[in-house]
């Protein structure tokens, strides 16, 4: 059966803009400029030196939320990674810089690990604050201790993760991510942290070490963690590289329950004035009383990408004649004919990892440069060209 599933514009916050489109084109221009030789007989002769320009058209129309209807429910739950492999470090200059944690096998020194055997009150102890989409905040401790993962160590009982042994030999990268991990998979305190999040271990997108990097994905779809958590406390200054979560939404889309006018407006407001802020909009900020990083919100609502679902029939095991994947765009020296495939298409349900990676297949990255907005008749429609340019950086 045919999946319908609408076009979708990314906001820099994961959030997800639906878009009810009639016509899309997909326009590119190899720049390609063929001259004659008369020496030659005429022959054409041209340079190619893989200087394609692409632009995107939109057409359509945008209408009241309880005139439409949709076909895929959009509800994501957030994601966040912790990379164990290596740190979030600020230069003098203010620049995230990328550190390698494990290698000389004394840098988790960053860490300013003086702890005692099983300390849960000294000032340094590396925490790591967890916030569920129900708002619960949960802190886990990251300590010296022979027992890799519990509850209840300490007086008052506590998560903790053994980042040390009691002996004093530091724990690897993988270790710490498997204790991590299994923590959060466990029914440890009546099952507090399994039934708001799932945890399994990564590949580390900065090293490319295997199971070094924990993805910790909530349970319940919604937004209110994005941006918010995971956030740290008590590392001397210096965290394990860690991306917040991202993705979630709580029903359809940024644009729930809203009149076509409304959607509009928000359009016109964003496109009138938005700032992608680079790196520095994900980039660490200060840290509130709950130990939470607060997310800058200049940064939230600029359009950083799209998302073109189309109909395949490539790896298809669901019994459907079709699966819904997104368009991609493989620019890059190493693409070729094995990575332009269609098999590499994400799914369209897949969720956005990570707006800032110039990596992700689950969207298309670039951004807007002409939109017009024409009501119709007076009445609460509005037709709309959008026209959106691919670009792997954005300054």
């Amino acid at each position: 059966m045919v999946v319908n599933i609408p076009i979708r514009l990314v906001r820099k916050d994961s959030s997800l803009i639906p878009l009810n489109v009639t016509t899309l084109t997909l326009d590119v221009d190899r720049s390609i400029n063929p001259h004659s030789l008369p020496i030659a007989g005429n022959k054409r002769f041209a340079f190619d030196m893989n200087m394609a320009k692409a632009v995107i058209l939109l057409e359509g129309v945008i209408i009241d939320d309880a005139l439409t209807t949709q076909n895929t429910d959009l509800g994501q739950k957030g994601i966040a990674t912790v990379d164990f492999s290596s740190l979030n470090v600020l230069d003098s200059n203010g620049n995230i810089t990328i550190d390698t944690l494990i290698g000389s096998g004394n840098n988790w020194d960053y860490f300013g690990i003086t702890l005692t055997t099983d300390s849960f009150s000294y000032k340094d102890t590396p925490t790591m604050n967890l916030r569920s989409e129900s708002g619960t905040n949960i802190q886990i401790y990251f300590i010296k201790s022979d027992n890799t993962f519990d509850y209840n160590l300490g007086d008052n009982g506590y998560f903790h993760v053994s980042i040390c042994e009691a002996n004093g030999t530091m724990r690897s990268a993988a270790n710490v991510a498997l204790y991590l991990t299994n923590l959060i998979n466990s029914s440890l305190h009546s099952n507090y942290l399994s039934s708001r999040f799932i945890a399994n271990r990564r590949e580390s997108r900065s090293t490319g070490n295997s199971n070094e990097m924990v993805e910790i994905k909530q349970t319940t779809s919604g937004n209110t963690s994005n941006s918010v958590s995971p956030s740290w406390e008590g590392y001397n200054d210096m965290e394990p590289l860690t991306k917040q979560f991202t993705g979630g939404e709580s029903s359809s889309s940024a644009f729930t329950s809203m009149s076509a006018g409304d959607k509009v407006m928000s359009l016109y407001g964003t496109l009138n004035n938005s700032n992608d802020g680079g790196l520095a909009s994900i980039g660490r900020q200060k840290v509130d009383d709950d130990g939470y990083t607060p997310v800058d919100l200049r940064y939230g609502d600029y359009i950083i990408g799209i998302q073109i679902p189309f109909n395949s029939t490539v790896d298809n095991s669901s019994g459907d004649k079709y699966i819904a994947k997104n368009f991609f765009m493989p620019t890059g020296a190493p693409e070729n004919v094995i990575t332009k495939h269609p098999r590499n298409a994400q799914l369209a349900s897949s969720t956005i990892d990570d707006t800032n990676d110039n990596s992700e297949r689950t969207f298309i990255k670039g951004a807007v440069t002409k939109a017009t907005f024409v009501q119709v008749g007076g009445e609460p429609i509005y037709q709309f060209n959008i026209q959106f340019v691919p670009v792997d950086y954005l300054i």
